[in-house]
């Protein structure tokens, strides 16, 4: 796929954790605390949609209780502000597309002074890797999906916005390239190189 041209006529969907933020969220050990198995794996909101009642909301309580303490220590990475200044300066819309809770990401967004017009979180409806959280923000924003760029950091961000018709683009930060990247359109390290490809 081609890069994009600076006309502005395009949007970028940003993930939070591990994306605009380093990777400070431990799955293993919020995985461990709820009791979930190892095998089969499933995704920790995805298994507390099969539980019963009561032990979903003592699941949900341990998940909102590492969510807010994630969010009170997670360091953004360095370029990040930089570089959604200069994506919105050159006339690209933005936005913030999480599978945490509304909570976790204003919180993270406050301590860090950054602001999004849109920010959908998991209470607004289907989330990643579904494609409907990509095209309900297309349709918010008036965007087309061919015009979008989804960044995230996992496979789940890919496989949403590749579902949804938009490009994606996976950040890895310092970490090994994972054996999903090839589902990406693009492959970056930093934040910083998105200015290349959009700007």
């Amino acid at each position: 796929m081609q890069g994009g041209n600076g006309r502005g006529d395009a949007a970028v969907f940003f993930d939070m954790d591990g994306t605009l933020t380093k990777p400070c969220f431990d799955f293993d050990a919020i995985r461990r605390e709820i009791g979930l198995p190892k095998e089969p794996w499933m995704p920790i909101l995805e298994a507390l949609e099969l539980m019963p009642a009561d032990e979903r909301r003592r699941a949900e309580a341990i998940l909102l209780r590492h969510e807010a303490e994630a969010a009170e220590t997670c360091d953004l990475w360095e370029d990040a502000v930089e570089v959604v200044s200069r994506l919105r300066g050159a006339g690209l819309r933005t936005a913030l597309l999480t599978r945490k809770s509304r909570q976790s990401a204003e919180r993270v967004l406050a301590r860090h002074g950054l602001s999004f017009p849109i920010v959908h979180t998991r209470e607004d409806g289907p989330i990643k890797p579904a494609p409907d959280p990509v095209l309900a923000v297309c349709r918010q924003l008036d965007v087309p999906p061919a015009k979008t760029w989804v960044v995230g950091d996992y496979l789940f961000d890919l496989q949403s916005g590749n579902a949804a018709g938009a490009r994606t683009v996976l950040m890895i930060g310092d970490a090994p390239r994972p054996v999903y990247a090839d589902q990406a359109d693009f492959v970056i390290r930093r934040l910083s190189e998105l200015l290349g490809l959009l700007c």
